[in-house]
């Protein structure tokens, strides 16, 4: 095991109160069969960042922002923001619906229109954001983030509206 995995496991051991001389048969295959789904899990999270572009965590949100919890909840809500949530419950954020600015990272101007089109039709936030990071022929080959940014938000708009019409039926 490497060491800074057999460190996570040894502090969360003494955490517990437990030691590994403790745990029978039954126990490992029980942390087994969870170290199994953590690993999965962590292989279609990166496999998915490395087409989305990174997931912040709520905390790394906060931070990025500058937000409250309360602020960024009404983003979401407002459709500023796009959360993803994992097989286990855990919510992350689309850190590709973000851009910097002079007072931190806000929401791409035009970003809102678009997942409002989105949430018309209750497409999966996780497909939401692959449409939004992948290139795009009738935007000349830019992915919808791209030209938001370049500021095209009406064609992007109109975009988003003919793909979630075709998802949604």
């Amino acid at each position: 095991m490497s060491t800074p995995l057999k460190k996570v496991v040894d502090d969360q051991l003494d955490a517990s109160g437990m030691a590994a001389e403790q745990l029978n048969d039954d126990d490992a295959r029980y942390v087994a069969d969870r170290v199994r789904s953590v690993l999965s899990s962590l292989k279609a999270r990166r496999a998915w960042e490395k087409h989305i572009g990174p997931i912040l965590t709520h905390r790394q949100t906060l931070e990025v922002t500058g937000w409250s919890k309360q602020a960024l909840s009404q983003a979401v809500k407002d459709k500023r923001v796009l959360r993803l949530s994992a097989e286990d419950g855990s919510a992350g954020y689309w850190s590709d619906g973000f851009t910097e600015t002079d007072r931190g990272y806000r929401p791409i101007t035009g970003i809102k229109d678009v997942l409002a089109v989105w949430a018309a039709s209750d497409v999966n936030p996780w497909t939401i954001a692959s449409w939004m990071s992948s290139t795009q022929p009738e935007l000349g080959g830019r992915a919808p983030r791209q030209a938001l940014l370049d500021g095209d938000i009406t064609d992007v708009e109109n975009l988003a509206r003919q793909a979630s019409e075709r998802l949604a039926s």
